[in-house]
Formats: structure tokens, C-alpha cells, sequence
């Protein structure tokens, strides 16, 4: 396939009867198609998704109300069709630890732990936080703890996953760390960041 009716673009981004009418026009102003044109070309579709989104805020029922006010259109969609989350609770979970980083100003997080696929899920939320990942199972000394203790605005210990006591305890023993210190006792990136925006919210 060479190109896609409009209509059927629209729609699978949640976007129908007046709502469609509105990204048309968008499509329209940057060029990407005119009034006479009823299909786009399938090269066009990342630019054409990207005009739309910087325009219209398509949003899910559980993110719409974490929307910042960015002078976008909000337009409800269908859980899969979320521009922020497209379904999927991990993505959910790492944009609201974004958003709870940047009204607090606190941008720092030292990961302590998890399992290598939780490291790797929460490294993508590192375009909008700062976060250092400490791998539980390696050896890490006293004065590494100290560096991370002092450059944290949060240090999360990953209770319920791979990490040795002797990594834990570098950190929670630490003076430095009181009122820095967040303990997830549940596996995932979820859990995690739940415990970091529950642990910001109460700053």
C-alpha cells in the first residue's frame, strides 16, 4: 500500500466527525494534504501524526486529567489510541513520573536494584528526568553510594527485586540520604514509579 484514505488515518488515531474536521484542517495548514485530496501517502503518515499531535492533545480517560495546560485541543480517545500511554500501563506509569518530577522541580533519581528489563523500561524515561541505575548484584562501593546520595533528589531501594543487602544498605544506612529515601516493596516499573510520585507529592 502506497497511501491511506484520510479518513481511515484519522479515525485510527481516535478522531472523528468534528474532531476529524479539525485534524484535517491541521493536515491542511502544514501542507501535508488540500481540500481536494482524500488519501495521503503512507511516507507522510509519521509527519502527518506528529502535525496532528502537536495540535490536539488525543488522550485516554487516565491521562487526560495529568494534561499540563499547552494550549492544545483536548480530545478523548480510546485507551489504545492514546497518544501519551497507547495502552500500555508501563508508559502511563513512566509519563506520570515525568510530569510529577517537573511540577516539583526534583529531576534526580538513583535507582537502586531492579531486574535488568525494569532498568532498561525506566532508562527511557531519562529524556525528561535524570536517573542513574545502580545494578543490585554488582559490587559497589561506600564512596559511589555517597556520590549518588549527594547528587539524588530521590533514591528509590528496589526492595522486591534483584539486589543484594550489602548495595541496600550503602544507601539506606547513609545520614545524607534521610528525606531522599523511597522504598518500593513491589516488582516493576509501576510499583516504582508510584513510590517516587507518591514520595514527591508529600515533599
Amino acid at each position: 500500500m502506497t497511501d491511506l484514505a484520510i479518513t481511515d488515518l484519522l479515525a485510527s488515531l481516535g478522531l472523528e466527525g468534528s474532531n476529524a474536521d479539525r485534524a484535517r484542517s491541521v493536515l491542511e495548514e502544514a501542507g501535508l494534504t488540500n481540500p481536494r485530496k482524500q488519501r495521503i501517502s503512507v511516507a507522510k503518515l509519521p509527519a502527518a501524526r506528529a502535525a496532528i499531535d502537536a495540535s490536539i492533545a488525543r488522550l485516554c480517560p487516565r491521562c487526560a486529567p495529568n494534561l499540563a495546560g499547552d494550549g492544545r485541543m483536548l480530545v478523548r480517545v480510546e485507551t489504545a489510541q492514546c497518544a501519551r500511554c497507547g495502552g500500555s500501563a508501563t508508559r502511563r506509569a513512566l509519563d506520570g513520573l515525568a510530569a510529577a518530577c517537573r511540577s516539583t522541580g526534583l529531576g534526580r533519581i538513583v535507582v537502586v536494584g531492579g531486574s535488568p528489563d525494569v532498568r532498561r523500561e525506566l532508562a527511557a524515561v531519562a529524556d525528561s528526568v535524570e536517573i542513574r541505575l545502580v545494578d543490585g548484584t554488582e559490587r559497589r562501593t561506600r564512596s559511589q553510594a555517597l556520590r549518588d546520595i549527594d547528587w539524588a533528589d530521590v533514591v528509590v531501594i528496589a526492595g522486591a527485586s534483584e539486589l543484594a543487602h550489602k548495595v541496600s544498605l550503602l544507601y539506606t544506612r547513609e545520614p545524607g540520604a534521610r528525606g531522599k529515601l523511597v522504598t518500593s516493596s513491589r516488582r516493576g516499573v509501576e510499583a516504582i514509579a508510584a513510590a517516587i510520585g507518591e514520595h514527591l507529592r508529600r515533599r
